[in-house]
């Protein structure tokens, strides 16, 4: 096990208080933009009248508190105060080799974050015939993890989202798209398990008020001990898919490309799991293994066994090899990686089915948008249509 104590680790926090620290109240750093809170609106009202304009939010059909008619005249008119929704959008990009879309979205204090609307064919029929949505969400204005192959890690970090910030990146794909969602990828900008209160009721607020089921959404981690070590313990937290950013399966490399990698990590993750699977028995619920494949640095046989090795000692467990999408900001600042052949992800995903797991290679989209993984930055491209803001 790793341990909890107050050693400092390689995000210069203590285990113990990196959670915490990065939960300060976000309203305490952009005082003033935003003098009223719904909560602070509501206080003394009826705890029904929060369920009402959850509900209400979650309404395509609806566009300002003006018109969720349950609510009386005066305390629709009070909640004017307060943006209808917690993201703005700056720019939108669409893919012209594949269904996908970006959106930059800016927040009350003129922080960016992106997130990304996927449309891909669906394998099992659906009533409309058309194709599978998944949005791609932030949890966090930059990332502190600084992993050298992801865009994201070399802006730096900037700040955890709000609760608010997290759902509205759903609710504007609601309503700027005219498909139905049906998964959710936390695998946008930032560490998700960094901002663990505010995801979890995020997770839990979407819930509540769509169609998605908690195994429609996947969470995806670098690894945080502290954090995950929590959710063996919190029966609250929504039942969702976790997919742990492995990316090498030995110590030594996986610090090199991984700065956040703690020391012991590796022999921890396998006994988290058989812990984890003991408190979540469903069979649907799986590990995900992530595994970006990098030439010359974690695909050579003795890392492929290596991912072998740890990859047999999970309960239940899903292998996703990913290749590298290069990224123009990342070579801006000096960092030049080279993904491994087609023909390399092919044997060891080979390899790896005929050792019995579970195993897929990835499918990247919008990368001519840099909406691929590892290439989100906020950039913006001058080419791009700029649509109105919501």
């Amino acid at each position: 096990m790793i341990q909890t104590n107050p050693k400092k680790n390689k995000l210069g926090l203590s285990a113990s208080n990196s959670i915490s620290l990065y939960n300060l109240p976000i309203y305490a750093m952009i005082a003033g933009i935003m003098p009223n809170t719904l909560e602070t609106i509501l206080a003394g009202q009826p705890q029904y009248r929060l369920k009402q304009i959850e509900k209400a939010k979650f309404d395509a059909t609806i566009d300002g508190y003006s018109q969720i008619t349950t609510l009386s005249l005066a305390l629709r008119e009070q909640l004017q105060e307060i943006p209808w929704l917690a993201v703005k959008l700056h720019t939108l990009e669409k893919s012209k080799i594949d269904n996908t879309e970006k959106a930059l979205l800016q927040l009350a204090d003129g922080g960016l974050i992106e997130t990304v609307l996927m449309g891909r064919e669906n394998a099992k029929p659906v009533n409309d015939g058309g194709d599978r949505y998944t949005i791609c969400v932030s949890s966090q204005v930059g990332c502190p993890m600084a992993c050298v192959f992801c865009a994201t890690g070399l802006t730096g970090f900037g700040r955890n989202l709000t609760v608010d910030e997290i759902v509205d990146q759903f609710r504007f794909w609601q309503r700027y798209s005219q498909n139905r969602i049906s998964n959710i990828v936390v695998m946008g900008q930032g560490e998700p398990l960094l901002n663990y209160a505010n995801l979890k009721e995020a997770l839990l607020i979407i819930l509540r008020n769509t169609e998605i089921g908690p195994t429609k959404i996947t969470v995806s981690t670098c690894g945080v001990p502290v954090a995950m070590d929590k959710i063996l313990k919190d029966k609250d937290f929504p039942q969702v898919r976790w997919a742990v950013s492995l990316h090498s399966a030995i110590e030594e490399t996986r610090a090199r490309i991984m700065p956040s990698h703690q020391k012991g990590f590796l022999k921890y993750l396998p006994e988290w799991a058989n812990q984890y699977h003991k408190f979540i028995p469903s069979r649907t619920h799986f590990i995900g293994l992530e595994y970006l494949m990098l030439k010359g640095i974690n695909d050579d046989e003795k890392h492929l066994l290596a991912l072998q090795k740890i990859a047999a000692k999970f309960p239940r467990v899903r292998i996703n090899l990913i290749p590298y999408n290069t990224s123009d900001f990342s070579v801006k600042k000096g960092i030049i990686l080279e993904g491994s052949t087609s023909d390399k992800i092919g044997f060891w995903h080979d390899y790896l089915i005929k050792a019995g797991f579970v195993c897929t290679v990835r499918y990247s989209q919008g990368g001519d948008i840099a909406a691929a993984c590892g290439q989100l930055c906020n950039t913006v491209d001058k080419e791009s249509d700029f649509s109105k803001s919501y």
